[in-house]
């Protein structure tokens, strides 16, 4: 008897088979994250990684427990950091381009865990995103399209047999699990009434000014408009995943997800400031586009690109040889002919006349030294708009062509070392995958151990105890080890109802009341007006700010308090110093609409830079009546870690 439709091998191919081209996409897309994460921290790696700053390696080591480990903790000098931020950035570049790929994803996971461990207080989940794709990238073919790896395959050598672009494997399912599981399981861990069944989550969310945009300031009070919005975030986040991994109507409903999930996100780049974390999203996202689509982009935009160019290299030039290759990998030209100039009189001449390679259009022109450079950009479907400030830039860039050209033999030995020809890149073996299959099965369980109810919302009324699913103790060592935490809470139970800011009034020597926080402003305890512009340098700050308040937090606020002092009296004369200064965090408790906000005041921490000299920041503020505003409530407080 024949079988009507697709064998369940089929189906299950087309639902977690990733595409090669995605993980390319992928790959270039997480490469890019860390290097733009690690310029984020760049300016502030002293503070963030040494001793000298806010967080010393001997707090961290004792607060992060066992199995936490980290490089920066061999050294707290600023010179180790520097090292290991540089080294973290060319294991990244090497991950963008594709050069030893897979070995570049598992030298930038070590340099991620590391830098995870050594700076906790900056996290959020985003970075915990980040860094759970790239450690399944690590057991994926992802340098096998527009890669090095792929470019400098011996075009000289025959052809072994072509991989397909569609790629199904254990590590295929637990990356696109990994993908979906931030969304289903918080939909489980969003328990509270304000997702489902009130709707008030997204308007909560709007209200926290730590987080909000000028966008998000214009509809925060529009509850007609965020209700129904919290309510489909809700459902999205549930069935989102399931239907996203239907093999039933798969290409429609995985489009209409795609289509779902991305939107969603950047709308949290546009009224949130959350950082790293929807870019990360979006990056997992696209592991989910079909080989159709794919198809059908290659066939319109790619598939004939480069038709009728030719790029002719000095035939003894290895290096000229592996440019022509790279170029026409990374311009993605496939079309384009590689050819040495010695085949070719005409051109052979040309190449020994001007020192050059040569670059023949389809119109039958001939292109030498930059002006052939421009011509090959001109002929890339994703790089043609580099074409005229290229030819801009002819001077300079003949220039360096001729100093290239100049020392090509050095280069051609640089070449040889660090990017020789090499076969073309293999699969990962059946030891990968049976690693793979038992990390996918610990994470999943790690997954279903964070949820403590998992009844949906809308069955929590239902009789019986929370239905829970518990994981051994002892298991937790080997997640804690790899960082592969799991526990997707974003705005979950419910998001804050309260959000505040810093005030940080000290004393000088001489006497003179300042704000710390802001050497050239006057001390006010009124909200700023646009608290992430104004208040915060950019989001990792905006993450220790708000943490340093909190009781899990509090060891860390002596070592900021000693580093506030260091900046503020570095280079000062005596008398000028600061001698000593508060910290009180104000916070907002936020109303529905129609109920006036409440601001009250909470001190922090009381921090003395030079010595012990009494409370008499709160004598000069009371003096120049700044004190008058209520405590914070233990009620207020409540609110605030919810």
């Amino acid at each position: 008897m024949q079988s009507i439709g697709p064998s369940i091998s089929a189906r299950a191919r087309w639902v977690f088979s990733i595409d090669l081209r995605s993980l390319a996409l992928v790959r270039v897309l997480i490469g890019s994250i860390l290097l733009f994460d690690l310029m984020i921290r760049g300016a502030d790696f002293t503070t963030w990684l040494t001793d000298d700053g806010v967080m010393p390696r001997t707090t961290v080591i004792d607060r992060m427990g066992d199995y936490r480990w980290s490089l920066y903790s061999i050294s707290g000098h600023w010179v180790w950091a520097l090292a290991l931020q540089g080294l973290a950035a060319m294991a990244a570049l090497a991950l963008l381009v594709g050069y030893r790929a897979r070995l570049a994803a598992v030298v930038s996971l070590v340099f991620l865990i590391s830098l995870h461990n050594r700076a906790p207080l900056l996290l959020q989940g985003g970075d915990n995103l980040l860094l759970l794709i790239l450690f399944w990238l690590c057991f994926l073919p992802i340098g096998h399209r527009y890669s090095v790896d792929a470019a400098l395959v011996d075009p000289r050598k025959p052809p072994s047999m072509p991989i397909p672009n569609q790629y199904l494997s254990v590590a295929t399912v637990a990356v696109l699990g990994q993908a979906m599981a931030v969304y289903f399981f918080s939909a489980f861990l969003k328990s509270g009434s304000e997702w489902y069944p009130d709707g008030t989550a997204i308007y909560y969310a709007l209200h926290l000014d730590e987080l909000n945009t000028s966008i998000a300031h214009l509809w925060k009070d529009e509850l007609w408009l965020s209700k129904p919005l919290t309510l489909y975030v809700w459902w999205l986040e549930l069935l989102g995943p399931i239907l996203m991994l239907s093999p039933v109507l798969r290409m429609p409903l995985r489009l209409a997800m795609m289509f779902a999930f991305i939107s969603l996100e950047i709308g949290f780049i546009f009224n949130l400031h959350i950082g790293l974390f929807p870019l990360v999203s979006i990056s997992s996202i696209l592991l989910f586009t079909p080989t159709e689509v794919w198809d059908r982009l290659q066939q319109r935009f790619i598939a004939r690109r480069g038709e009728g160019l030719t790029l002719y290299y000095d035939q003894g030039c290895e290096f000229c040889l592996k440019m022509c290759a790279l170029l026409k990998c990374y311009l993605v030209l496939p079309k384009a002919d590689i050819a040495p100039a010695q085949r070719v009189p005409e051109i052979a001449e040309i190449l020994d006349r001007e020192f050059s390679w040569v670059v023949t259009d389809p119109q039958g022109q001939t292109h030498i030294k930059w002006a052939a450079m421009v011509a090959v950009f001109a002929h890339s479907p994703l790089f043609f708009w580099m074409a005229p400030p290229l030819r801009w830039m002819d001077g300079l860039g003949t220039d360096l062509y001729e100093w290239v050209a100049e020392n090509r033999g050095a280069f051609g030995r640089y070449f040889a070392i660090w990017l020789p020809w090499r076969s073309a890149p293999s699969l990962p073996g059946s030891l990968t995958h049976g690693l793979a299959l038992v990390l996918a099965l610990y994470i999943l369980l790690l997954n279903l151990a964070t949820v403590p109810d998992w009844r949906p919302g809308f069955m929590d009324e239902a009789e019986g105890r929370p239905v829970k699913i518990n994981m051994p103790k002892g298991w937790y060592a080997l997640k804690n080890t790899l960082r592969l935490d799991q526990k997707w809470s974003m705005f979950a139970p419910y998001p804050k109802k309260s959000d505040g800011w810093l005030v940080i009034p000290g004393v000088t020597e001489d006497g003179r009341l300042v704000n710390v926080f802001d050497a050239e402003g006057a001390v006010t305890f009124e909200k700023p007006e646009s608290m992430f512009v104004n208040f915060y340098s950019n989001y990792r700050w905006r993450k220790f700010l708000t943490r340093i308040p909190t009781k899990r937090y509090e060891a860390y606020r002596a070592h900021y308090g000693g580093w506030l002092c260091r900046q503020w009296n570095e280079g000062l004369p005596k008398g000028q110093r600061l001698s000593d200064f508060n910290i009180y965090r104000m916070l907002e408790v936020t109303q529905l609409p129609g109920r006036p906000m409440r601001v009250t005041r909470q001190k922090v921490w009381r921090h003395y830079c030079l010595k012990d000299t009494g409370d008499q920041v709160e004598s000069v503020l009371k003096a120049q009546d700044l004190w008058d505003l209520p405590l914070a409530s233990a009620s207020d407080q409540a609110l605030d870690r919810g």
